[in-house]
C-alpha cells in the first residue's frame, strides 16, 4: 500500500527518525543502536509486536523456571512446563505476585548467580506511601533501561534537549553528591546536562528546586531561573497554578510534566489552561522502572522492550476494552529479581484496536487510582469527590484567588470534610458554589460537607512525603505496603549511564 511500510504508515516512521536525529549522541556513544531501535519497535505491525512479546516471555520464563527458587517451585506445584507459558496470553496460567509476597519470598525471587554478562546493581524499593515499602534486587542493565526509555518520553512529548529542564521535587529525590547533605530550601541544584539522559546525549541544563518551599519561592524561582520544561508531582503543578490566580506560573515555560502521583481530568484542564503548555506522563514503578508513556492521543503505550502490562479482574484474567482493572506488570530485563505478574494496585482502563498516534505498541487507558484507596469507599464516594474537583476547578478568580491548596476528607460516619488552604479568607460566594456542587452529587447519600479555611502550611503531605487532595477513614490501614504509584528514589549524584539512581517519572 502506498505510504505504508510493512503495514505501518511509513510516514509517522519517518518523521518520528527525523526527530529521534535531532538528539545528538555524545561522542563516546556515537555508535549506539538502542534508540533508533526503540524508534522501529513503535511502528512494528502488531503480528511483529506481538511475536516479539511473546518471544521475551518465553525467555524469561525459560530462565525464571530454571534458575529462580520461587518459580522453579511455583511450577512444579501447578504442574506446569516452560512451555506452558509460551505467550503473553498464557500468563493467566500464573497467579498475581504482590507486594507482600515479595517480602516473604525476598531470598527465594533471587538466583545463585547472575547470567554471564549480568552484574549487581543495588536495591531499590517502592515509595511506601501507604505501607512498608517492598526492596527489589536490581541489575546495572536493568538500570540503564530507565535511562534509556526516559529519551522515548522525553522524544514523545517533543522536549528539545538542548533547551533547560526544571525539577521540583523533594529533596530526598534530587541528586546530590556521596555524603554531601539534601538541598536546602532556597537553593538550586544545578547540572550542566539533563539527569540520566545528559549521559548519552547533548543537552541543556537540569535545574532542582525543593518543593518544600513555599509556593511563592517556587513561582519567584520559576520566573527568575526560566526554563523551558517543567516536571513535577502533579499536586505541585496545581498548587502552581492556584497560587497565581489563573495567571501562568511561568511565561517560559513550554511542557510540564506530571510525576509521581495521579493526575486527574479537572487537574489536567486546570493546568494546560493556566501554563498556556501541555502535560505529560510517564508511569513507572522502582519496582520495575519505566513503564509506559502517555502518548498525545491519551493511551499509555507499555516500553515492551523493558516489560509487559497486563489489566486484569480480581480473578487475574484480562478485562475487555473499556472495562477496568489492575496493572499487571512483568519485567524482562532485571536476571537479578525477576518480577512475574507484579500486581502493582493500580487501575487502569483497558483499551483495545489501533491507537491515533499510528504507534503499534500495546497500551492501556486511563489512570484511575489506587485499588486499595478506592475499593473499600462507599458507593457514590468518588462522583462526590469529582464534583468538589470540578467546582474547585470551574470557580472564577476573583473568588479562588486567596486559594492554595486543599484537601477533601472523608470520616467513618461518611462526614466530608473541605479544608481550604488559604492566605486570606474567601468570598461567600466561594463556599455557597461548593455546596451547590456538593448538594447535586451527594445529597441523595445526605452526606454532610464542613468547609474549613485554614493556613496552607497546615495541609501537609502524607508518608512518603506526596500530598494527597482527597483522604478516607474508609481507606484500609497501611500495613500491607501497597503503594501503586511511581515511586521516587534519591541518589548520589550524575553517575553516568546505567550507575545512576532512578527516580521514576525523571
Amino acid at each position: 500500500m502506498a505510504g505504508q511500510e510493512q503495514g505501518v504508515d511509513a510516514t509517522d516512521l519517518a518523521r518520528e527518525r527525523a526527530i529521534q536525529a535531532a538528539w545528538r549522541l555524545r561522542p563516546q556513544f556515537a555508535g549506539l543502536s538502542d534508540f533508533d531501535r526503540l524508534v522501529a519497535n513503535e511502528f512494528r505491525p502488531p503480528a511483529a509486536q506481538s511475536a516479539a512479546e511473546d518471544a521475551a516471555l518465553r525467555r524469561l520464563i525459560a530462565y525464571a523456571a530454571a534458575e529462580i527458587p520461587y518459580y522453579r517451585d511455583l511450577f512444579a506445584a501447578r504442574g506446569l512446563t516452560p512451555g506452558d507459558i509460551a505467550a503473553v496470553a498464557d500468563l493467566p496460567r500464573l497467579p498475581l505476585l504482590d507486594k507482600a509476597a515479595i517480602r516473604r519470598n525476598a531470598v527465594r525471587l533471587r538466583p545463585a548467580r547472575l547470567p554471564r554478562g549480568e552484574r549487581l546493581y543495588g536495591v531499590f524499593t517502592s515509595s511506601g506511601t501507604t505501607g512498608q515499602p517492598a526492596r527489589i534486587l536490581h541489575t546495572v542493565r536493568s538500570n540503564r533501561m530507565f535511562s534509556i526509555l526516559a529519551q522515548r518520553g522525553y522524544r514523545w512529548f517533543r522536549f528539545d534537549p538542548l533547551g533547560s529542564l526544571a525539577f521540583i521535587r523533594l529533596a530526598s529525590q534530587l541528586p546530590r553528591r556521596r555524603g554531601q547533605p539534601e538541598n536546602p530550601d532556597g537553593a538550586t541544584v544545578y547540572m550542566n546536562r539533563w539527569r540520566y539522559v545528559g549521559s548519552f546525549f547533548e543537552t541543556g541544563p537540569w535545574l532542582g528546586f525543593n518543593v518544600t518551599n513555599p509556593v511563592e519561592a517556587q513561582i519567584a524561582w520559576l520566573r527568575a531561573q526560566r526554563p523551558r520544561y517543567l516536571a513535577t508531582y502533579s499536586e505541585t503543578l496545581e498548587h502552581l497554578c492556584l497560587a497565581t490566580g489563573g495567571a501562568t506560573p511561568a511565561a517560559s515555560i513550554e511542557a510540564t510534566m506530571a510525576i509521581s502521583e495521579q493526575l486527574t481530568p479537572s487537574m489536567r484542564r486546570r493546568i494546560e489552561r493556566t501554563f498556556a503548555a501541555p502535560v505529560f506522563q510517564n508511569y513507572g514503578l522502582n519496582e520495575i522502572g519505566l513503564v509506559a508513556v502517555r502518548c498525545r492521543a491519551g493511551r499509555y503505550h507499555v516500553h515492551t522492550e523493558h516489560c509487559l502490562v497486563e489489566v486484569v479482574d480480581p480473578s487475574g484474567n484480562p478485562v475487555p476494552p473499556g472495562r477496568r482493572g489492575r496493572i499487571v506488570v512483568t519485567a524482562l530485563n532485571n536476571a537479578a529479581m525477576p518480577l512475574i505478574r507484579y500486581d502493582t494496585d493500580d487501575l487502569a482502563e483497558a483499551v483495545g484496536g489501533p491507537c491515533p498516534c499510528g504507534r503499534t505498541l500495546p497500551g492501556f487507558g486511563d489512570i484511575l487510582g489506587r485499588y486499595s484507596r478506592i475499593a473499600y469507599l462507599p458507593e457514590g464516594t468518588l462522583a462526590a469527590v469529582g464534583a468538589v474537583r470540578t467546582a474547585l476547578e470551574e470557580m472564577p478568580a476573583e473568588l479562588a484567588a486567596p486559594l492554595r491548596k486543599f484537601q477533601l476528607h472523608q470520616d467513618r460516619d461518611n462526614r466530608f470534610t473541605l479544608r481550604l488552604g488559604v492566605v486570606a479568607p474567601l468570598p461567600a460566594a466561594f463556599a455557597g458554589r461548593i455546596r451547590t456542587a456538593w448538594g447535586m452529587a451527594a445529597g441523595a447519600h445526605g452526606w454532610p460537607l464542613d468547609i474549613v479555611e485554614v493556613a496552607p502550611e497546615a495541609l501537609v503531605p502524607g508518608p512518603g512525603g506526596k500530598f494527597q487532595d482527597f483522604t478516607s477513614e474508609h481507606m484500609p490501614a497501611p500495613d500491607d505496603g501497597d503503594d501503586g504509584d511511581d515511586g521516587d528514589d534519591g541518589d548520589d549524584g550524575d553517575k553516568g549511564p546505567g550507575n545512576a539512581t532512578r527516580a521514576q517519572g525523571s
